[in-house]
């Protein structure tokens, strides 16, 4: 079997390298830059071929030994035996090949390196509490997670005594946190029977399919000094410190900007901060829990939230000289290509997965790309938020 240096990270989170012949390999398994491993070739597309780690010849030296005992079967935390900041240069590279950069850009660290994530999704099985395994339906019982807060971590040992001795109809349970306090939103796969609703309500502040069971299920996010309400439904960000630093980041780049439209707005992120600086934001969400949450915050602040897909969204019909875009992973798609009829001075671009944005950045000419900046909200992880500032040329 053949032998490989490992070089990076890829997207995906698999390990990557160059064999002499120039055929590039990458391998599912566990391998981090640094590492000399013999792996065994299973798929093969052109010069690119796919493989599976067998052995280990030489660690890296930036491998560590993770301190979860459940890492290898959860796969959640997929580079925990990379030091922090190989980790964050590993991540910084992968960016920098993905945009062609000259040099990786900075990954701003967590301010939390552990016990960072305020947002956690759990399987129920027949009392059952945990993580499914990466890319199975295993699921993993964990009686602990090093990477929630610690406010998590109590609210996840009260929900599996609770339902230890009955579960049924229910699918998951995602913890939510604001920093000090839980909801527990859940997820049914069936009819719920009143003895189990009757042990959700015993919990404190609990939702099911979206809708109060008991307490108050919607949490008060502070961002960047506002006050941002989320449903038991909506997306937020998982790493709360995190957030602050990247919201500042894209507030400051957005800062002279007469009006802003921010796509992909979900409960206002972005939109409330830059708001309640003066500044008009038009904000488009798809129709659900997010855009409500952003209506219900807004109050008074200038903001216009439209109702709409952004991929069917015509950006011609309101004015702007800034845009903010946080799609989902899959990217923007076609979106950057209506935004370019209107010439907006600057375009912030985030993106969790940069092979999609760069892909996207194609459809968007005559724009130079005036600075790239990671932040680390997934300490542990492949994942990284990339903040892309566009200038006008």
């Amino acid at each position: 079997m053949p032998q490989l240096d490992v070089n990076w990270v890829l997207p995906d989170g698999r390990a990557g390298g160059r064999m002499p012949d120039g055929t590039v390999v990458r391998l599912d398994g566990d391998a981090v830059p640094g590492d000399t491993v013999v792996w065994e070739p299973s798929a093969q597309r052109g010069h690119t071929v796919d493989g599976v780690v067998q052995a280990r010849l030489t660690d890296s030296a930036d491998r560590i030994d993770p301190s979860c005992p459940w890492v290898e079967a959860c796969g959640g935390c997929d580079l925990a035996t990379l030091r922090a900041d190989a980790r964050r240069a590993a991540l910084g590279r992968m960016v920098a090949r993905a945009f062609r950069l000259d040099s990786p850009p900075e990954v701003v660290p967590s301010p939390r390196p552990t016990g960072h994530r305020a947002r956690i999704k759990l399987a129920i099985e027949a009392g059952r509490i945990g993580y499914r395994a990466r890319r199975s339906h295993a699921l993993v019982e964990v009686d602990s997670c090093g990477v929630a807060r610690p406010e998590i971590g109590t609210a996840l040992s009260r929900v599996r005594a609770a339902l230890a001795g009955d579960s049924r109809g229910l699918e998951s349970v995602e913890l939510r946190s604001d920093g000090t306090r839980v909801v527990q939103a859940f997820r049914s796969r069936g009819p719920v029977p009143r003895a189990v609703r009757e042990t959700l309500a015993s919990l404190g502040d609990v939702a099911l399919d979206g809708k109060r069971v008991a307490g108050s299920p919607r949490l008060r996010l502070e961002v960047a000094g506002v006050c941002l309400e989320a449903g038991p439904l909506a997306f937020y960000q998982v790493n709360l410190e995190a957030n602050q630093l990247l919201v500042q980041h894209v507030l400051e780049a957005m800062t002279g900007h007469e009006r802003v439209l921010d796509l992909y707005s979900g409960i206002g992120n972005f939109t409330l901060p830059l708001a309640a600086r003066g500044t008009p934001v038009v904000a488009v969400e798809a129709v659900g829990q997010a855009v409500s949450d952003l209506r219900r915050s807004a109050g008074d602040l200038p903001v216009t939230a439209i109702t709409q897909r952004v991929e069917r969204f015509d950006p011609s019909r309101v004015a702007f000289d800034g845009v903010i875009l946080d799609p989902p992973r899959a990217g923007a798609k076609g979106v950057l290509k209506k935004l370019a009829r209107n010439r907006p001075r600057t375009v912030v671009y985030i993106s969790c997965h940069a092979p999609a944005a760069a892909r996207d950045l194609k459809e968007l000419p005559g724009y130079r790309l005036e600075s790239v900046r990671c932040f680390d909200l997934f300490p542990d992880t492949h994942h990284v938020e990339t903040v892309l500032v566009l200038k006008r040329a």
